[in-house]
């Protein structure tokens, strides 16, 4: 059966190089998540800004990895407990801390959480890779209606850890041909060849290196991806000689926080 998704019609498989996915923006170098680490990433002529998405009480879609607020702001609970304008209130960037010097640098700065909406409207010229975070139901209808109502639908992809919220996005925008990555159980079948893939609604797969002791992303995994058109992105790589190893292996895309560090490794690899 020929695949939901051809190479020609995919903006996320590589093409002349290797896709730079810059996780969460720069955020090696500033607070993850915020418009500044997005906005150093996006000079730096990545090819993807990869994020997160959560749901604030109020129903406005957000750009924010954690369920709570504890682990990088100076704010505490869950995100879904706060409506958009609460959120205003907190520093995202509280608990950023500089390796180098120990400090936290941005402690007294004004980053402040973004919305979906502001996030793609102030980059509408890049790939951007959305990541469902809320196992909520509705989710799915409201990442779409934000997606459409910015005209974002031929630059996005969307991947999940959640299958329902996969399989419910792709119901919902099957007409738009919006394309997704695999969910974890769609990546375990392909694993342990325990499917044909004769039905297939995703064009990728987004992975780390490995899942426990069970290797996930080898040079035969990612031919074996490639003979049925689908692509490989892995994440979250900030080491050298692993990406290095990775474009030997020929893969399709590199999540890092590091995007600098991954543009130097292509340049000298060429």
């Amino acid at each position: 059966m020929k695949p939901v998704y051809q190479k020609s019609e995919i903006p996320f498989l590589r093409n002349k190089h290797p896709l730079v996915m810059a996780h969460r923006g720069r955020s090696a170098f500033t607070p993850e998540s915020s418009f500044q680490s997005f906005k150093e990433a996006y000079a730096l002529n990545v090819d993807v800004l990869e994020t997160d998405i959560r749901l604030t009480r109020d129903d406005i879609p957000v750009i924010f990895h954690d369920e709570t607020l504890d682990r990088t702001t100076n704010g505490k609970g869950k995100i879904i407990d706060y409506s958009f304008e609460e959120l205003q209130e907190i520093n995202l960037g509280y608990m950023f801390r500089d390796e180098k010097t120990g400090e936290y640098p941005y402690r007294e700065s004004n980053y402040r959480i973004v919305s979906l909406s502001d996030f793609l409207e102030k980059f509408p010229k890049i790939k951007v890779n959305l990541d469902i975070k809320d196992e909520i139901r509705r989710a799915p209808k409201v990442i779409l209606d934000v997606i459409r109502e910015c005209g974002s639908e031929n630059k996005v992809m969307i991947g999940s850890f959640h299958h329902k919220q996969l399989v419910r996005f792709r119901k919902l925008g099957s007409r738009l041909n919006i394309p997704t990555s695999a969910s974890p159980s769609e990546v375990l079948a392909f694993i342990f060849h325990l499917t044909k893939l004769r039905k297939r609604d995703y064009c990728a797969f987004q992975v780390p290196m490995q899942h426990g002791l069970l290797p996930i992303v080898t040079e035969n995994n990612i031919k074996r991806a490639h003979k049925l058109d689908l692509a490989v992105h892995t994440w979250t790589i900030n080491n050298r000689i692993v990406m290095e190893q990775l474009l030997d292996w020929n893969i399709d895309g590199i999540f890092t926080d590091d995007p600098e560090l991954l543009i130097q490794v292509m340049g000298t690899t060429k």
